[in-house]
């Protein structure tokens, strides 16, 4: 079409040329844009998948303890029934004698009407704590297999939530593989265009993260700077209030406050809150991530073939000696907050709102991710627009 339209137009090919590639431009940023769009809606359904998974394990557990818990009541009640069915058969078979207890012949043998009346008493009374005590059992049995029918419909509405969220997982799925089609299908100039295109935006990205976050340090000093200075002039003026108080005061009295007097108020350069030290098992985390680079991403795996986000962090901090869960958002709650600035390698990087990425920082502005279908574990920036903060590993 291109040779075409240079023969047929002559001198006038070259603004339709500089079209083809405008258009081609044009579509390399649409494709780009679509790819990111449905990287982030594969990430959140893959987090809304770790999140119910921990659930229904979380479930399972609950449903095994009472299982356990309703075995052990029945086998509780079978040994009182079954001791209730052992003395009627010898009350019968003895005339009336119970193991433990008088024979009933001999509570009912001749005497006062008194003493047959208290006798016949007492042989209720032995026949109603046993009653009882079945009764307290059955209700006992009752109650846990209600409690056993409402993990069981918790378990199955949790299963309902998997099978969802597995669909829509294996709907992004689908869209995403489409778009990989889309770009494998314009492989050469316009490939190119798309990968330059994400590059220019990822690095736009970051700059404007960066800024941001420089300016967001610049006001906080300049904040800590006023506050310090604040509370230097206000403890200033009550030093001047004091002495000129003292020199009213007789010439016995102490001198209060002098030029020599140091300020109540924080020095300029007081330093931050300390934030917790870096794990020890850090440098080991971030080593194990390393050599996960180039493995495939994939829904809901930990390792060690495949990965996804929080599979890829939890299965490197395995190596640092410490166990997170698998999920992203579960990991923001297991770590503690660490400011930007003050990033150190094994911390986290999260991502998204609700939180639904995350990597482990390796230096320089980079962490490794296991980022989305189609794409391996990479080393990738830590800047980026929907970034929500560092957790530290404690």
């Amino acid at each position: 079409m291109l040779v075409s339209t240079l023969l047929g137009m002559g001198g006038g090919a070259r603004p339709a040329l500089g079209d083809a590639i405008a258009d081609k431009k044009a579509e390399a940023e649409r494709i780009a844009r679509d790819l990111e769009a449905q990287g982030e809606r594969v990430s959140i359904l893959a987090e809304q998948l770790n999140q119910a998974q921990l659930k229904a394990d979380q479930l399972g557990t609950q449903v095994r303890v009472a299982e356990g818990e309703l075995a052990a009541a029945d086998h509780e009640v079978a040994a009182v029934r079954g001791r209730l069915r052992d003395r009627a058969v010898a009350s019968y078979v003895g005339g009336g004698h119970s193991t433990g207890e008088l024979p009933i012949g001999q509570l009912l043998d001749s005497g006062s009407a008194n003493d047959l009346v208290v006798r016949q008493t007492y042989a209720s009374a032995v026949a109603g704590r046993e009653r009882a005590t079945v009764d307290m059992l059955d209700a006992a049995q009752e109650q846990r297999r209600a409690q056993r029918a409402r993990l069981d419909l918790a378990q199955r509405s949790a299963e309902v939530v998997l099978d969802q969220v597995g669909a829509q997982r294996r709907a992004a799925a689908a869209a995403a593989s489409e778009r990989k089609v889309t770009l494998e299908r314009v492989q050469g100039e316009l490939g190119a265009l798309v990968e330059a295109e994400q590059a220019r935006r990822a690095a736009e990205e970051a700059k404007r993260v960066q800024a941001e976050l420089a300016a967001r340090q610049a006001r906080e000093e300049a904040a800590r700077t006023a506050a310090a200075k604040a509370d230097r002039d206000r403890a200033e003026a009550a030093r001047r209030a004091t002495t000129t108080t003292s020199q009213g005061l007789t010439a016995t009295l102490p001198q209060i406050g002098t030029g020599t007097d140091e300020p109540a108020g924080p020095p300029a350069d007081a330093v931050d809150e300390p934030v917790r030290p870096v794990a020890s098992g850090a440098a080991a985390a971030v080593a194990e991530a390393r050599r996960q680079l180039g493995k495939p991403y994939e829904f809901g795996s930990p390792g060690p073939d495949s990965f996804d986000c929080s599979g890829l962090t939890s299965y490197a901090w395995r190596a640092g000696g410490r166990s997170l869960p698998h999920s992203s958002a579960a990991q923001y709650g297991a770590t503690s907050r660490v400011p930007v600035d003050r990033i150190e390698p094994g911390d986290l990087v999260f991502y998204g709102s609700p939180i639904h990425h995350v990597g482990i920082y390796a230096g320089d502005g980079q962490m490794v991710e296991a980022s989305e279908t189609g794409t391996p574990v990479r080393m990738a920036s830590i800047y980026r627009h929907d970034l929500v903060g560092v957790g530290r590993v404690g």
